[in-house]
């Protein structure tokens, strides 16, 4: 990364949590009813959008300026798809009886999103379980 840019990127991030500590000092400052909160919700609105577009762009730039590990992003791309798609394949769809008659527990499209994410999150965490054991391994017989 460039100088300009990393100064650009640390005036920025700094700018930000200033913003950030304004807003959560004035908030808690204020008497804290519901017309107090809008701004904070709306400035966690803002820096999520900041955020999901430099997640988006920043990669790509990347991307072009170091042609050589695309391949590499795009190989961790395909395996978290991957583990995705193996959520979604194992997903159940059965209706989950409850004496709320909550609709969400019977939808079937809420059912199978909501158990693609978990078992994703499930097999992620047995991954990262299995190489930090790895790796633990590996550094005892490597010394």
């Amino acid at each position: 990364m460039n100088s300009s840019l990393s100064t650009y990127t640390k005036v920025l991030s700094w700018l930000l949590m200033g913003v950030s500590i304004v807003i959560t000092i004035l908030f808690f400052l204020s008497n804290q009813d519901i017309e107090s909160v809008e701004p904070f919700i709306d400035w966690a609105y803002i820096l999520f959008a900041i955020s999901a577009v430099s997640a988006l762009v920043f990669p790509v730039v990347n991307m072009i300026r170091n042609p050589k590990n695309v391949t590499k992003s795009l190989v961790g791309l395909l395996a978290v798809a991957v583990i995705f798609v193996i959520g979604y394949v194992l997903a159940d769809a059965t209706p989950i009886p409850s004496p709320t008659q909550n609709a969400d527990l019977s939808n079937p499209t809420v059912l199978i999103i909501s158990d693609t994410g978990l078992i994703a999150t499930y097999m992620l965490f047995g991954i990262s379980m299995l190489l930090l054991l790895f790796t633990g391994v590996r550094s005892v017989f490597h010394k």
